[in-house]
């Protein structure tokens, strides 16, 4: 589900990592102090088309009904996935942006597929909700950086083997582009992003390892090349 701001702020002060501090810090100045107030003049709404590349480690454990481990299976793989995203911003101050940019459709992975002796177990990712709480600093030039803390749900399909829990993870996701800007209030961006997701586990809902099925994904990162259209008031 999306979460409303104030969760994210509160996900970000839970947090002990800088980046973080960071955002909450300035999180709480626009919103606490009358100085840094904004009007509806200061707001920006955009889409995006994304083409990304990602990848992950995957590592696959089976027990027994006796719940020893019968079968371990490590891989590595990539995939490239196009979406589409929409954003809303507002200005803290000229060079300055607080946004927050949802992904309404899921980014799948292609179906793995694992040879086993009671047949072909196949586990397919999707990855869902993709939001993201990020500043924008911008130069006078149209040049510009964002740094941003993201959330994204993660539903496991499976099939021949009992139906995996579905999960969530947090990331941190940092980007450099270029705005031009059209006149009207309309502007033109092309960002390159890269981001990294922690480590996540999923299984089959056993309540020991007995007949356990369980699913770790680790090092989830991502390089996105991105073009938006964004609209300024």
């Amino acid at each position: 589900m999306l979460k409303s701001k104030l969760i994210y702020i509160s996900l970000i002060l839970n947090k002990g990592l800088i980046m973080k501090k960071i955002i909450a810090t300035l999180v709480a100045l626009v919103f606490s102090t009358s100085a840094y107030a904004v009007t509806i003049s200061d707001f920006s709404i955009g889409a995006s088309f994304n083409h990304g590349l990602y990848g992950a480690k995957g590592k696959e454990e089976n027990y027994t009904h006796t719940g020893s481990i019968q079968t371990t299976i490590n891989k590595e793989g990539a995939f490239v996935d196009d979406y589409a995203q929409i954003f809303v911003e507002a200005a803290v101050s000229d060079n300055l942006s607080l946004g927050i940019s949802y992904t309404p459709s899921e980014i799948s992975t292609p179906k793995n597929v694992n040879d086993e002796p009671g047949g072909d177990i196949s586990v397919v990712a999707e990855f869902e909700e993709l939001t993201t709480l990020y500043l924008l600093g911008k130069t006078d030039l149209g040049i510009y950086g964002k740094l941003g803390y993201s959330q994204m749900d993660i539903n496991i399909t499976t099939e021949n083997v009992t139906g995996y829990n579905d999960t969530d993870t947090d990331g941190f996701e940092v980007a450099v582009g270029y705005e031009h800007e059209a006149g009207n209030g309309f502007g033109v961006r092309l960002e390159l992003a890269y981001s990294e997701f922690d480590t996540v586990k999923a299984d089959n809902g056993a309540t020991s390892n007995v007949n356990k099925n369980e699913i770790t994904v680790s090092d989830m990162r991502g390089a996105t090349g991105r073009v938006s259209l964004v609209k300024s008031f």
